[in-house]
């Protein structure tokens, strides 16, 4: 009888552990964070010098009143950002676990592309707006660039 009941025991301490173990390992959640690119990390760098330059370019080099700023002096500048914008996000989206990423991409795409095609179709820009376009778009990149600088945070703490 002894020796039923210590099976019993014995059972019922492995079935505890069984289901302490399936309760545990069904609340954790684990997250795929995609490796740390170096020269995503540069591209994103890239941009963001890119943007800088186009916009401080306008800013200390021409005037609205002069005409100076005509969207046709700037659309290759426009065009290059554009270019490296979308390519960040193709490599973003080829990269697994990585949506945040994406977002974002998405995010500053949108807002250069609305800035770009303001100056477009008003065939000027003022000393303002470009000023908060600055502003805005800095803002949205800096994210981006802690994003990636975060996958290697991680990596170093695995």
């Amino acid at each position: 009888m002894e020796s039923i009941i210590k099976k019993i025991n014995s059972n019922k301490f492995l079935f505890s552990v069984f289901i302490i173990s399936v309760l545990s390992f069904s609340a954790c959640k684990v997250t795929f964070v995609p490796k740390y690119d170096g020269k995503i990390a540069e591209q994103i760098e890239l941009v963001s010098k890119s943007v800088d330059k186009l916009y401080l370019t306008m800013l200390e080099t021409t005037t609205e009143a002069d005409g100076g700023r005509a969207y046709d002096k700037f659309a290759e500048q426009y065009i290059d950002i554009d270019i490296e914008l979308h390519s960040l996000l193709n490599k973003n989206k080829a990269r697994k676990g990585n949506e945040e990423t994406i977002r974002i991409c998405e995010s500053v795409i949108e807002m250069f592309d609305k800035y770009k095609n303001n100056h477009k179709n008003n065939n000027t820009i003022s000393d303002a707006i470009i000023k908060l376009n600055l502003v805005y778009l800095r803002g949205i990149l800096y994210p981006l660039a802690v994003a990636e600088e975060a996958k290697k945070m991680s990596e170093n703490n695995k």
